[in-house]
Formats: structure tokens, C-alpha cells, sequence
């Protein structure tokens, strides 16, 4: 049991994570004294240096001393980190990222964002509308988004909007009054055993939300809908394809938007555009509608603070050109995910020649969801496949034996064009060389890829 009244200075270890960074930036802006380190340099770090937030790199268990309070670690921080070794020595209290997130909510109307894919874009829609809407809420989001100065924010008012990641069962730690679940497919599978314990997660998550809550659940995903079964809270339907409480209808793809217009308990009540590829965003920005609608905004609002959605960093995002070709990068790297943003490409680029560029996140995710990931391809024409992102702390050995090269093959056979160079630097030798064969280069990954996305535009 931690309380925070009673803590000054708070040291945060793998600072530079997505999510912690957010919580470091609100702890900061809420007085609390805020130091931290992380592994490497990065865009992260220097954000935070810029709010004067002091980050040391790399750890080293020196910086641990009795004048800290509080450290928080990253749950991708490992129990052999010197520095967490250090605070344990020296008898200081620990919690991880999420069980401090998990604090900061307590007291919050929290609205919380899960699902295996698509929470990120989902969050930012719906922070984006609450924002505009006046709501003024406190917001952490995995990414960048222009609407924010950082990612993430601190609001004046009780609503809380938050990324409920699944990993480690890490969205046990929250407490929400809302909670949206996008999809419930299947991922990290270094943690569950299979898609019963990855549901059955969610099926517990769903199970905590209070009887005057409210669940936002996909009706086109069944896992999403078992896993709602025994949530004793509001139920809340979304879904493009079956009949549910927000439908849609007459999705059109011109000028590259989407428009479309929603039902809302039977009864049409907006057009949209959207400035953003694919069904499965149109699915994302109607289970933010659906939260929003909940929660009291407007549609007047809703119309308008969609139309002006420019989208999430590393989430369908155009870094600019090489040669010829535009450069896209985006964070997919689940199977599901990767075929719907290569289709969703060319919807948004019709005739156009397209590259595609994936590099497979960690070793075990790779080898477990083999066939799937062979199958999301099937809508390329052109694939370049870099080496396999490492994930450290995350990795069993037993697991190297797949490899970029044997899924190219596999792919190949499927009749796509592949090519598997070796690391990123090669692989960023053969992007330039075949750069002015293409209109579009999609780089997909959630590793270390979106470097070469950088360099290409350089």
C-alpha cells in the first residue's frame, strides 16, 4: 500500500517507455519530484528533458539513494535490472507502471481502452473529442498525437481516458467506470497459454467494471462478446457488420477519407469523414463514438472534432517522401493487423504500386502466430522482410529457430513477391534500391523499423 500524499520524489526506471513516460509527465506537472533512466537515447527521453524532467542513461544502480520516496519500474524492465536491484538493497518501496496508473485512477472516473489491436488510435479519437467537448480530461496515451503537446495530459476534471494494456494482465491494476474493449483477438503469447486464458483476461477485466458503468464491446468479435457475458455493468454495442446499438452504414472512400454515416439505437444521426485508412478504423472511431455518446458529448461535437483528427504517431503515418515514393509507417504487428493496413493501403492508394516493409516483433510472437502471419500478406504484391526484432527480457531461446527468411518463403509460395535482406541496415540498402519502382512505401512493425521510416526521408 502506497500513499502518494506521503511521497515527494518518485524515481521511474525504463522512463522512456510509452505508457510510464506519460505517468512521469502528470506526476511531474502534479509537483511530485520526478527522475528516472532509461536503457537509450530517444525521442521519449528528450521530451522529457524538455519538461525538465532529469533521465539518466544508461541505468546504473548510483543514481538509487534513500532521498527517493517511490520508484515506479516498467513491467519490461527485468527483476536483474541493477538499478531495481539497488532500490530493493536499499529497501525502498517499488511499484510497477501499471500498479501507479492504477493509483492515479482510484479517485477517477476512469475510462479505459483495451483490446489487442487499435486501443492507441481508439484512445486518441476518444481523448480528442472529451477535449474538444470541454470535458477536459486527464489522458494517457501510447503515442504521440498532434492534439497534444506530449502523450499525455493533465486534466481538471474526474474523467481519466487511458491505454488498459493486456500484457501481463497489467489492466488488473485499473478500476474503471468505462471501459471499451476494440477487439479481443489473440497476442502475447509469451505470457497466455491460449486464446481461453488471452479471453479469460479480459473476461476478469470486464467482470470488475461497477453496475453503474458501462462496457463498449465490439459485436463483431466474439471473443469481445463472450468476454462481456458476466460484466454485471451497462452493456454498450459497436460493430460494422452486425446489428448493434452504434452501426454504420454507406462507407465510402474518396479523397483520402472514409465517410460514413451512424446509427445510433436504430436512428441515423451523423454523417462522418474521417481522415483515416480502413474498415477497422472506421470500427475504432465508432467505438469512440460510442463512448463519447455515453458519456454526454454531442453530435455536433463528435462531427467536427473527427473531421479534424490527424492521427497518432507510428498509426498509418506519412513521414514524407523518398524519390518517388510517399513513406508510411505504421505500428501493426499482429497478423490481424498487418492484413488490414495492407488493405487498407490499397483502398487509399487504388492503382498505385505499393512496397511493404514488415518487420516481425519478438521471436515467440513470430513463431506462435506463424500461419497467421504467413496469411496477412495475401493482399501484397511486394514484401521486404528485415530481421526479427529482439525484444529483451521477452525472448525464449527455444524459439529462435523462426526466422524472417523462413517466413518469406512461406509467403513466396503464396505467390507475393519477398525478399528477406537480413538486418535493418540492409534492408534499407534494398528500400533505396527499389524506392523509384514504387508510390508507396508502408513500413509495419512495432520494433526498431521505423528508423529506416526516418532515414528514408531524410
Amino acid at each position: 500500500m502506497i500513499d502518494l500524499n506521503k511521497v515527494n520524489k518518485i524515481y521511474f526506471i525504463g522512463i522512456g517507455g510509452i505508457g510510464i513516460s506519460a505517468v512521469a509527465g502528470i506526476m511531474h506537472v502534479r509537483s511530485f519530484i520526478v527522475e528516472g533512466s532509461d536503457a537509450a537515447e530517444t525521442d521519449i527521453v528528450s521530451d522529457l528533458r524538455a519538461h525538465q524532467i532529469p533521465v539518466h542513461v544508461p541505468h546504473n544502480a548510483d543514481h538509487l539513494s534513500n532521498l527517493i520516496d517511490l520508484v515506479v519500474y516498467s513491467v519490461a524492465v527485468p527483476e536483474t535490472n541493477v538499478e531495481l536491484i539497488r532500490a530493493k538493497e536499499l529497501g525502498l518501496p517499488t511499484l510497477t507502471y501499471p500498479q501507479l496508473l492504477g493509483l492515479l485512477i482510484e479517485k477517477k472516473f476512469g475510462i479505459g481502452i483495451s483490446g489487442t489491436d487499435g486501443k492507441t488510435t481508439t484512445t486518441a479519437l476518444l481523448a480528442k473529442m472529451l477535449i474538444d467537448a470541454e470535458f477536459n480530461p486527464t489522458v494517457v496515451l501510447g503515442s504521440k498525437a498532434n492534439f497534444l503537446e506530449d502523450n499525455w495530459r493533465v486534466g481538471e476534471s474526474e474523467y481519466f481516458v487511458f491505454e488498459a494494456d493486456e500484457y501481463r494482465r497489467a489492466f488488473d491494476n485499473y478500476t474503471p467506470k468505462l471501459a471499451v474493449i476494440t477487439n479481443i483477438g489473440l497476442d502475447h503469447l509469451d505470457y497466455y497459454t491460449d486464446q481461453v486464458d488471452y479471453t479469460g483476461a479480459f473476461k476478469s477485466y470486464l467482470k470488475k467494471l461497477p453496475k453503474d458503468g458501462f462496457a463498449i464491446i465490439n459485436n463483431d468479435n466474439d471473443n469481445a462478446i463472450e468476454a462481456a457475458l458476466k460484466c454485471s455493468a451497462n452493456v454498450v454495442t459497436f460493430g460494422l457488420e452486425k446489428p448493434a446499438d452504434f452501426a454504420v452504414t454507406e462507407i465510402e472512400v474518396k479523397d483520402g477519407r472514409q465517410e460514413f454515416s451512424v446509427m445510433e439505437f436504430g436512428t441515423a444521426q451523423a454523417t462522418i469523414s474521417l481522415p483515416l485508412p480502413g474498415k477497422y478504423n472506421v470500427a475504432n472511431s465508432l467505438a469512440a463514438i460510442a463512448a463519447a455518446r455515453t458519456l454526454g458529448v454531442s453530435w455536433d461535437s463528435i462531427i467536427k472534432s473527427l473531421d479534424g483528427f490527424q492521427g497518432v504517431w507510428r498509426r498509418f503515418e506519412t513521414l514524407g517522401q523518398c524519390g518517388r515514393a510517399k513513406v508510411i509507417a505504421d505500428y501493426a504487428h499482429t497478423p490481424d493487423a498487418v492484413a488490414k493496413v495492407i488493405k487498407a493501403t490499397k483502398d487509399f492508394y487504388p492503382d498505385k504500386k505499393i512496397l511493404t516493409v514488415f518487420q516481425p516483433h519478438q521471436y515467440a510472437r513470430t513463431k506462435k502466430l506463424f500461419d497467421g502471419f504467413v496469411e496477412a500478406f495475401d493482399e501484397a504484391a511486394s514484401v521486404i522482410l528485415p530481421d526479427i526484432f529482439y525484444v529483451e527480457g521477452r525472448e525464449n531461446p527455444a524459439d529462435f529457430d523462426v526466422s524472417s527468411e523462413k517466413l518469406g518463403l512461406e509467403v513466396a509460395l503464396r505467390g507475393v513477391a519477398v525478399e528477406a535482406p537480413g538486418d535493418l541496415v540492409q534492408s534499407e540498402t534494398r528500400i533505396r534500391e527499389l524506392a523509384n519502382e514504387f508510390d508507396v512505401i508502408l513500413i509495419l512493425g512495432a520494433g526498431n523499423v521505423y528508423e529506416i521510416a526516418k532515414n528514408l526521408v531524410k
